[in-house]
């Protein structure tokens, strides 16, 4: 081959390659090469995420909360002799099954004193009063982690002249207060009892949770 046509050829060899070469090496990255290869890299959860919402979780207001499935419910209490007939007029519907505390309210953690009114069909007020009187309860709520023996107190729920009467009947732990009652003044919603004649072992007011 003359010599021309060979410093030809070498020199067609070497711009081939050089072009290849600079084509690889100079070729700008693929926009997405880069969120392509972070998309297929598995990002791993906080250890900490699912504590830091149930951590950030607000708590329930004390007295509203609820037990664990199985937990033992109040005990209801029988008296040892039966009850005579508390004065008044039996509870209207639309107080019954209101629950209220105290004001201001009692608690322990989630737990709090709770007064709930009671229909005379009621199971505690069945015991007490065999189904003659509507009355209440005042029990820890809800009775977890503690109090799941406390008998608490429990007796008539009565309206005389207008006004509510609670009378406390059977207090197992404090047997002094057994016998007293005290009288509120109902707001026209129902969900305020303001104390017009209380005793000392008595809340002065109840209101809504």
């Amino acid at each position: 081959m003359p010599r021309s046509l060979v410093l030809r050829a070498l020199l067609a060899t070497v711009a081939t390659l050089v072009a290849a070469c600079g084509s690889t090496a100079g070729s700008p990255t693929p926009p997405n090469a880069t969120s392509t290869v972070a998309a297929s890299t598995p990002v791993p959860a906080s250890p900490s995420s699912s504590s830091a919402i149930a951590y950030g979780s607000p708590a329930p207001k004390p007295g509203t909360a609820t037990p664990p499935a199985g937990w033992p419910t109040p005990a209801i209490l029988t008296p040892s002799s039966p009850l005579p007939s508390p004065a008044g007029s039996a509870l209207p519907a639309d107080l019954i099954g209101r629950e209220y505390v105290g004001a201001p309210i009692v608690t322990q953690g989630i737990q709090a004193e709770v007064l709930t009114l009671r229909a005379a069909d009621d199971p505690h007020c069945a015991a007490m009063y065999k189904g003659t009187s509507t009355c209440f309860t005042i029990l820890w709520t809800p009775n977890y982690p503690k109090h799941v023996d406390d008998p608490a107190v429990r007796g008539s729920a009565r309206i005389v002249d207008g006004k509510l009467v609670l009378g406390w009947t059977l207090v197992p732990s404090d047997p002094q207060c057994e016998g007293t009652s005290s009288t509120y003044a109902i707001s026209a919603d129902g969900w305020i009892l303001d104390g017009v004649k209380v005793d000392p072992c008595s809340y002065q007011k109840f209101v809504k949770p």
